[in-house]
């Protein structure tokens, strides 16, 4: 069974005399290391601030981790985003972690699993909780469109990983494009095996220490798109003909 974990910012924590940016609900004897490790995949930058027109274009960051829980490794799904602002008045953000058991990742992958129907959550309401573990699967859904001058793009994603698994690749791209479906289609392209071997971050800005990320996707304009475009990785940039974001 899988194991979540809920991050914003609240008058009153799950843990006693917490409160602020802090976890509201996990799942009921998930061990504290965990927690400790999830709230740690909880950051977030917002590109544009609360009050700007623009705010609704911040990037939904949709990542697939791998954690070490005891001998092995274990995928963590996570969504994290601004979320406007807090009860302070200061901008928010709203995590969700999904650690899933061996048994329970589908075929078609962590973005399918993640654009999947009531597996991911955007929001949080009530009172600090734990939670009981909940099964999950995977359904296959309609993918959302693609756009005809960005279906060619996941081909050769998918291929570098195919050839260079430990080779990162880094996607440029400008905040207002939905990167998950086109990961997805990425994905699907890789034989079974591979699918839940590739780690990424639709909305990348440094590594956690000690985890990989073989797909980096890099808003155009921030320090992480510079940096990408200086790295000895693959590169894919969707900016080239477009203006960068700020």
């Amino acid at each position: 069974m899988s194991w979540e974990l809920y991050y914003t910012s609240a008058n009153r924590g799950l843990r006693p005399h917490s409160r602020g940016f802090c976890t509201v609900a996990r799942t009921d004897g998930m061990p504290s290391a965990v927690v400790e490790r999830l709230e740690s995949l909880s950051s977030y930058q917002p590109i544009y601030p609360g009050g700007s027109a623009l705010a609704d274009r911040n990037p939904v960051a949709w990542s697939h981790w791998k954690i070490p829980v005891g001998s092995r490794n274990r995928s963590v799904l996570s969504r994290v985003a601004f979320v406007g602002s807090d009860y302070t008045g200061r901008p928010s953000k709203f995590a969700h972690h999904v650690l899933l058991e061996p048994a329970e990742q589908a075929q078609m992958g962590p973005a399918g699993m993640m654009l999947s129907e009531g597996v991911m959550r955007s929001t949080w309401e009530g009172e600090p909780t734990l939670l009981e573990s909940r099964p999950l699967e995977g359904t296959a859904t309609a993918d959302p469109p693609i756009a005809s001058d960005n279906r060619a793009w996941p081909a050769r994603l998918a291929e570098a990983f195919r050839e260079e698994p430990e080779r990162p690749a880094y996607v440029i791209y400008e905040p207002q494009i939905d990167l998950l479906p086109m990961l997805n289609a990425a994905i699907q392209l890789l034989p079974l095996p591979a699918r839940w071997q590739v780690t990424f971050s639709t909305y990348f800005t440094d590594l956690p220490a000690g985890l990989n990320c073989a797909w980096r996707c890099v808003v155009a304009g921030t320090p992480a798109a510079a940096a990408a475009r200086g790295a000895m990785g693959f590169l894919i940039d969707l900016t080239a003909n477009s203006h960068p974001a700020h």
